[in-house]
C-alpha cells in the first residue's frame, strides 16, 4: 500500500500541476479531471520513478502543442480549444500507462524491469507520437504518406515529415534521464543506454505503428466548406464528408492501440533478454 507521505506528496505535486495547467490552457475541463486522476494513480502507486516521465511527456507536449499554435491554425489543423487537450485524448494516452503501474504496484513491492519498460514504452510511445505530430505539422513542405510516400496535405492521418521523424527521436533524449535519475539502485552507464535503447525502439515503433493506423483503417473526413482532409468529423463548424477509413476509429482511438503496440515491444525486449535492464 502507498505510504501516507506519498499520498500527500501526490496530492501536492497534482493540485500544483493542475493549477499550472489551467493557466497555461494545457487542458479543458475535462482533460484537467481525468489528468489528474491518471496523474495521481500513477505517482501514488509507482512513485517518482514512474511518475517524473509522465510530467515530462504532460508539459513538454502541452509547450509543443502551442508551438506556433497560430501559424497551425491557419493552416487548418491546430488543436481545437486552442490547443487544450480533452479527457478522450488523456486516457487515450495515459490509460494504458496508468495499467501497467497499477498491476506492476498490485503483483510486486518492487517493480520488476519489465513492467518498467512496458510503462516508459507505452509514455513514450503517446510522447513520441505527439511531438511528431505537433512538430511535423511546422514542416513548409507537404508530408508522405507512410504506406506510399507519396505527398499528402498537412494533417493527414498516416502523413510523416522530417521534422516529425527526427521529433520521434529526439523525444527518447528528454524522457530518459528523467527515468534514470531515479532509478533505486541509480545507474551507470550501460544501464543507461540499454534504457535509452529500450525506449527509442518501443518510441519509434510505437509511434510508426501509429502512423501506419492512421493511414490505413482511421476515418477521414473532408470539410465541404475548406476543402481541408481531415481527421475530425466537424470543421469548419460543419459536418464534414466521410473519405475513408471505419468511422469508429478517430485519432483517440488509434492514440490507445499504439500505446499498447509500443508498452508490448518495450516489455518484450526485457523480458526475451533482447535488452538488459537492472533497475534494483
Amino acid at each position: 500500500m502507498p505510504s501516507l507521505e506519498l499520498i500527500v506528496e501526490a496530492t501536492a505535486v497534482m493540485l500544483i500541476l493542475m493549477l499550472i495547467s489551467i493557466r497555461a490552457g494545457f487542458v479543458d475541463p475535462g482533460g484537467l479531471f481525468s489528468s489528474f486522476i491518471i496523474g495521481y494513480s500513477i505517482y501514488v502507486f509507482g512513485g517518482r520513478l514512474f511518475f517524473v516521465p509522465l510530467l515530462v511527456f504532460y508539459v513538454v507536449a502541452g509547450l509543443m502543442t502551442k508551438l506556433r499554435y497560430e501559424e497551425k491554425r491557419l493552416k487548418g489543423v491546430a488543436e481545437e480549444k486552442l490547443g487544450a487537450r480533452g479527457w478522450r485524448n488523456v486516457l487515450a494516452n495515459g490509460c494504458v500507462a496508468a495499467t501497467i503501474v497499477y498491476i506492476s504496484s498490485c503483483t510486486h513491492s518492487i517493480p520488476r524491469p519489465e513492467f518498467l519498460a512496458a510503462y516508459l514504452g507505452a509514455v513514450s510511445t503517446a510522447y513520441a507520437d505527439t511531438l511528431a505530430t505537433e512538430i511535423g505539422l511546422l514542416y513548409p513542405r507537404e508530408p508522405r504518406l507512410i504506406t506510399s510516400m507519396k505527398p499528402v496535405p498537412t494533417g493527414t492521418p498516416g502523413g510523416v515529415s522530417p521534422y516529425g521523424t527526427a521529433a520521434q527521436l529526439l523525444s527518447a533524449f528528454t524522457i530518459v534521464p528523467a527515468t534514470a535519475l531515479f532509478l533505486p539502485k541509480g545507474y551507470d552507464a550501460a544501464t543507461f543506454l540499454n534504457l535509452l535503447a529500450i525506449v527509442l525502439l518501443s518510441s519509434f515503433l510505437g509511434s510508426t505503428f501509429d502512423s501506419l493506423i492512421g493511414a490505413t483503417v482511421q476515418a477521414v473526413y473532408r470539410c465541404e466548406r475548406c476543402g481541408k482532409v481531415t481527421e475530425k468529423r466537424t470543421h469548419c463548424n460543419a459536418e464534414a464528408k466521410h473519405l475513408k477509413g471505419f468511422r469508429y476509429v478517430d485519432n483517440n482511438v488509434v492514440n490507445f492501440v499504439a500505446t499498447i503496440f509500443g508498452a508490448t515491444i518495450a516489455y518484450a525486449l526485457v523480458h526475451f533478454g533482447l535488452i538488459p535492464l537492472e533497475i534494483v
